[in-house]
């Protein structure tokens, strides 16, 4: 579970990041970083991704990710991963695989 200081949880957040943030198109998200001090993640998954059940499950799998990346120092700013609408779900190796490719793409600019 993400600490409280570390997830965006008010709408106008999300929009500003999605909104003025860098673009990473991976395979099964697209993400979004804005500079800032310390780390915020938000997560977007849409209801044309499966159900409740399958929703959650990334959420939860994308949420573990990067807090290890945290913790490692892998992951700064204000950060949205948002899923791509698909018909499969992405496997917890496809969602760290995207999750890293994204965190590397920042910490190169």
């Amino acid at each position: 579970m993400l600490a409280r200081r570390n997830r965006i949880v008010e709408a106008d957040d999300f929009r500003a990041v999605v909104r003025r943030g860098q673009k990473i198109v991976a395979d099964s998200m697209i993400g979004y970083r804005i500079a800032a001090d310390g780390c915020r993640v938000g997560i977007v998954v849409t209801a044309k991704t499966g159900n409740a059940v399958v929703r959650n499950s990334l959420r939860r799998k994308t949420r573990a990710i990067a807090r290890a990346l945290i913790l490692h120092g892998g992951l700064t700013g204000d950060v949205v991963f948002r899923f791509r609408d698909t018909k499969s779900v992405p496997s917890f190796s496809e969602i760290q695989n995207d999750v890293q490719r994204c965190a590397a793409e920042w910490n190169r600019t």
